[in-house]
């Protein structure tokens, strides 16, 4: 399985995922020529997308959905709730793309991928993360979500990568110029994960099976690749958790991540 972060951050979200016989898009919250651009910079092939995953309605995570659905042909995987706001609000011509509903907990087959859906804690009509396995690998999706429970982990524990959000440094985030109503709304339980909080969780669900962690939608008022990545050492080091035997990648807004191989 090959995954690329397309992009990341409050500008536009987008990763791939291909198998041998599959391929998928999560989210398409940048622009069709800039996903197949920047796939190409990849040296990935860009004619046949499959499926489209959405894990919620915000605009960084749809704003190229109607286009990349017209040019690819490809079936859209949303929550109903999700496609029900799509419908009525950005995109009403929704109804004519080929579509299936997918609900939390319950495992699907997309091709040779399987695929289980994970209610995420977000301010949007239903977000979801997922868990994606393919010939014995396991990699969890989780982007925007403000607050995840203990009892998830044992669904998510013991991947071989993850994909997980680390949005904003607490202290950059209180120290900026964003109103007051923001920032509560980022720091609360419906809004962003924290380094710290994305750390913290990840110190739990690591096992030596994993071997890749892309830390994903950080802020670019509020993070930066030198807070995040210090502050996974420091909470890993304080549990005597190695990160030198892993591969740790920070996404970025406007720069693909290289292919990363599970």
């Amino acid at each position: 399985m090959n995954i690329v972060v397309l992009a990341s951050g409050s500008k536009g979200n987008a990763t791939y995922i291909e198998t041998p016989t599959t391929r998928v898009l999560i989210d398409a919250g940048i622009s069709h020529r800039q996903i197949v651009h920047r796939m190409r910079e990849r040296g990935l092939e860009t004619a046949r997308l499959d499926a489209v995953l959405i894990t919620h309605e915000h605009g960084d995570h749809i704003r190229g959905l109607a286009t990349v659905l017209k040019q690819t042909g490809a079936t859209l995987y949303s929550a109903e709730a999700t496609w029900q706001h799509l419908v009525q609000t950005t995109l009403s011509d929704m109804a004519e793309v080929p579509t299936v509903f997918i609900e939390s907990d319950h495992t699907f087959m997309l091709g040779d991928l399987s695929i289980t859906p994970l209610d995420v804690s977000h301010d949007a009509a239903c977000t979801l993360g997922f868990i994606i396995e393919h010939a014995g690998r396991k990699l969890v999706y989780l982007t925007d979500v403000g607050f995840l429970p203990t009892s998830d982990y044992p669904k998510i524990a013991g991947a071989d990568a993850y994909v997980f959000e680390a949005n904003y440094d607490v202290s950059l985030l209180f120290s900026s110029e964003r109103p007051y109503y923001l920032k509560r709304r980022i720091d609360s339980v419906r809004g962003h994960m924290s380094n710290a909080d994305s750390a913290y969780h990840l110190s739990k669900l690591v096992s030596d099976q994993t071997r890749t962690i892309v830390l994903v939608h950080p802020s670019e008022e509020c993070n930066t690749v030198h807070h995040a990545l210090g502050t996974l050492h420091e909470v890993f080091a304080s549990y005597d958790i190695p990160l030198s035997t892993r591969d740790v990648v920070v996404a970025t807004q406007h720069e693909p991540t290289k292919i990363i191989r599970i």
